[in-house]
């Protein structure tokens, strides 16, 4: 587990670095995304196992932790009160847009993907 967590690791300070060498528009964190996506790729086409067992493992546990992250937005927004009062309409059309898209697209995948296997 701890190898997947440097993997990830590696990639996002990866990533980091080539957004500030190259000026590039995207976060580091994407770009890093970019690059593990490419590493396990290539790992799938050279082994039968494309995701070793220590990232799956140490991914899992972060997406275990993801509804953490969650709670700074939510308690920005309770102490944000009156400042944030006159913007409910867009957060929640944003909300309700973002989380029916996701569903949407989420499924898509999910049926494609099944069918390929």
């Amino acid at each position: 587990m701890l190898a997947g967590f440097l993997t990830l690791f590696a990639c996002q300070l990866a990533g980091e670095f080539l957004q500030r060498v190259l000026g590039l528009p995207l976060p580091g964190q994407v770009i890093g995304m970019f690059l593990l996506f490419g590493l396990l790729c290539l790992r799938g086409v050279v082994s039968d196992q494309p995701v070793p067992e220590g990232l799956s493992e140490g991914s899992q546990r972060l997406i275990e932790l993801l509804p953490m992250l969650l709670m700074a937005p939510a308690a920005g927004v309770f102490f944000l009160g009156a400042g944030f009062a006159d913007q409910w309409p867009g957060f929640i059309a944003a909300v309700t847009l973002g989380t029916v898209f996701t569903l949407i697209f989420s499924g898509l995948l999910l049926k494609r993907l099944a069918r390929s296997r």
